[in-house]
């Protein structure tokens, strides 16, 4: 039995905050991307692709020629870019509260690398691992200055960090960073991390709404249990796969060399959650290929490339074995409706 994959994704709502940026700025978002607008209407689940998310980001940064649009872009974010998960945390008592909110659901707006929560005595460290993989440092930054910044507006006031750790490379220009955190800011790290005093996380919010909360915890429960959850290993191949597709190396002595496991471990732990690597890497073609025909007008030779063929007729013939349709009728019929 083959699981249904899962891709990183984030709410057509937060990807609305690119799309409105630009238009501050004089320029039209559509043009410029090459992609339709978002629903500003976007319920909470996650409905862009990272990958398609790191693109348009990456496309918007060249165009204005601003290596550092994720400072800016994360600056802009309110409540409504952040679906229900927004208005839970400004219902919470305090910024620690609202911290255990995020922790919680983060999946409902960042479904990419999961947060881990380090306490200690006099600070709180929030940290991504690469291992999940690394979207870029458009994504990374966008994400981490959005979480900073809504930070301060739910306290009404100007939440400095102790430091900022990014796994990107060093950028040409440090400098946006630190008077933006107002912290040391380091890259080229094993983690991203943003450390806060847990004093400033006692901050009192203007907001606080004990009843909205139960309210929205408990609709945020329901979509939650909505979302698909898949055996670790399987998660973990899974990204792993998305990673090396462009490499055109894909078969169990790569996969098993980067895991860092035997080809026999995989492939045991893999049979025991009914699948195998084969079945795995058509699911995660097969996915990310239908949401580029779906939301990209890439042409189809360059979905193959990117998918890792080294003949677009060879994923042709694929697509075909898992649609019954070919890629151009599928994104014909895929606008047509």
């Amino acid at each position: 039995m083959r699981h249904s994959h899962q891709s990183r994704c984030i709410p057509d709502s937060f990807a609305l905050t690119l799309y409105e940026y630009l238009e501050s700025q004089g320029i039209t978002a559509e043009q410029v991307l090459d992609h339709p607008r978002p629903s500003p209407t976007a319920d909470a689940f996650g409905s862009m692709p990272i990958e398609l998310w790191s693109h348009l980001l990456q496309r918007a940064a060249s165009h204005l020629n601003d290596p550092q649009l994720g400072l800016r872009l994360g600056c802009t974010i309110s409540a409504r870019h952040t679906g229900i998960l927004g208005y839970l945390l400004m219902a919470s008592q305090t910024l620690e509260e609202a911290l255990t909110q995020i922790h919680k659901y983060q999946r409902l707006i960042y479904d990419v690398t999961p947060m881990v929560v380090r306490r200690r005595n006099t600070h709180v460290d929030l940290v991504w691992d690469a291992e999940h993989g690394c979207p870029g440092a458009l994504v990374d930054e966008t994400a981490i200055t959005a979480l900073v910044q809504f930070c301060r507006n739910l306290a009404d006031e100007q939440i400095r960090p102790i430091e900022v750790h990014f796994v990107n490379p060093y950028p040409d220009n440090i400098r946006p960073y630190l008077d933006y955190f107002g912290c040391p800011v380091s890259f080229a790290q094993p983690e991203t991390i943003v450390r806060l005093e847990r004093s400033a996380l006692q901050t009192h919010l203007s907001t606080a709404d004990p009843a909205m909360l139960k309210l929205m915890q408990q609709q945020a429960d329901v979509l939650l249990s909505e979302l698909p959850e898949v055996p670790p290993i399987v998660d973990q191949v899974r990204r792993l796969i998305g990673r090396m597709l462009h490499e055109r190396e894909l078969g169990i002595e790569p996969v098993s060399r980067a895991m860092n496991m035997s080809p026999r471990t995989i492939q045991r732990r893999l049979k025991e959650a009914d699948t195998c690597l084969r079945d795995e890497i058509a699911a995660v073609r097969e996915e990310i290929a239908k949401r580029y025909l779906k939301e990209t007008r890439l042409p189809i030779v360059d979905i193959a490339i990117l998918l890792g063929y080294s003949e677009h007729s060879a994923f042709t013939r694929s697509f075909i074995r898992w649609t019954g349709q070919t890629p151009n009728h599928f994104r014909r019929q895929s606008r047509a409706g």
